[in-house]
């Protein structure tokens, strides 16, 4: 749907869509004029009501070589803090940024089993706390998020198994817009930004982690969420006949540590690297292990290529560690299975990209609600 004008858009409209391209960099009021193609009357009330609630500030002309050099503007950095939260089965990490992302202040607790809701809310008091004028408040967590509620109904990797009103209880407690986001769909929009312009159209990221495994999907150009926010939730794939347990069953890290630990190994973290690593020395266990688990993956993603034909699938989580001769027989599994076998590659090392994306998310709800 093509958006309105900013000339016929509400006031909250207006003043949002001004902000968002702040946002973005500091302009002048003649760049604004020039973008969104109005009159510089109607940019200028905009901006001076902008400039009153103290949301934007002048930074002062920049230079030019003939004419009155232009003032520009720039989001105000204290007008208010965004505050990211990963929930993981290590533990919550949280932190707090000012309106230019500059960090204000960061928190954590140790990981216990399950994660309680009520850690989370203890780690973002404590930083919430050191953070003045709280505006936003956005939460990564590994397990079906219905986007219109926030609910979560599964989070196998926190060890909840009924529905947590996550989004309702935090917006209670701190009276701010709070955004509740899958961990993997914050994976995928954070490497989405790295991809060339064919794969950001059509990607999958495959998360392999503790006890759950999951995807992100961009089809078409657009992240795929699903009715129940349940598109992606990848680990419930059957991997073999009827009476075998799913993706998620056999190949998480828990599941491959609890076989090898059957058979007799002591298994260290991280697992992959331990179990790759009795393999090259000719485990016959490990040897099996290995390609049960590469097999599963060939046949996981021959499923989501017959459904989605993603360009590139990347390897997310502890499936990093797959080398590239992991990665090959993967994708020798694939050819015969599928018309157009995707690329298969590692996802990159971001170690802030939850935080950033959910920031990121902050934003997008802060300006659909108005600033």
């Amino acid at each position: 749907m093509t958006r309105p004008t900013l000339a016929v858009a509400d006031r909250r409209t207006q003043r949002a869509r001004v902000v968002g391209a702040l946002h973005e960099e500091r302009k002048s009021r003649s760049d604004l004029v020039e973008q969104f193609g109005v009159s510089p009357s109607l940019i200028t009330r905009i901006v001076r009501g902008l400039i009153d609630d103290g949301v934007v500030r002048e930074t002062g002309a920049q230079t030019q070589a003939i004419g009155r050099p232009p003032v520009r503007l720039e989001v105000a950095r204290h007008h208010g803090a965004l505050l990211a939260v990963s929930c993981t089965a290590e533990g919550v990490v949280a932190r707090s940024v000012d309106l230019h992302g500059t960090p204000i202040g960061e928190g954590r607790s140790a990981a216990s089993a399950p994660v309680r809701p009520e850690d989370i809310v203890r780690t973002i008091e404590e930083l919430a706390r050191r953070t003045p004028r709280l505006l936003s408040i956005g939460v990564s967590v590994p397990g079906v998020v219905d986007a219109t509620t926030g609910e979560v109904s599964a989070a196998p990797d926190l060890g909840w198994a009924d529905p947590v009103p996550l989004r309702a209880l935090l917006r209670e407690r701190f009276g701010v817009v709070v955004t509740i986001d899958n961990d993997v769909n914050l994976m995928m929009a954070a490497e989405r930004r790295t991809l060339d312009d064919r794969a950001r159209r059509n990607a999958v990221y495959l998360y392999l982690g503790a006890r759950g495994i999951g995807a992100g999907v961009i089809a078409g150009g657009r992240l795929i969420e699903g009715d129940h926010g349940a598109a992606g939730e990848i680990g419930l794939i059957p991997v073999g006949p009827a009476d075998r347990a799913d993706f998620e069953d056999t190949t998480s890290i828990t599941a491959i540590a609890e076989r090898l630990a059957a058979g007799g190994h002591t298994v260290s973290h991280p697992v992959v690297p331990v179990l790759l690593a009795l393999a090259d020395a000719g485990d016959p266990l490990a040897q099996e292990v290995r390609r049960d688990v590469l097999a599963a993956f060939s046949h996981v993603i021959a499923v989501v290529a017959a459904l989605l034909d993603p360009h590139v699938v990347l390897l997310g989580g502890h499936a990093r560690a797959f080398r590239d001769q992991e990665r090959a027989a993967i994708l020798a599994g694939l050819r015969g299975a599928v018309p157009f076998p995707p690329e298969v590659r590692a996802a990159r090392s971001q170690p802030d990209a939850i935080l950033d994306s959910a920031i990121n998310r902050c934003w997008q709800q802060l300006l659909a609600g108005g600033l």
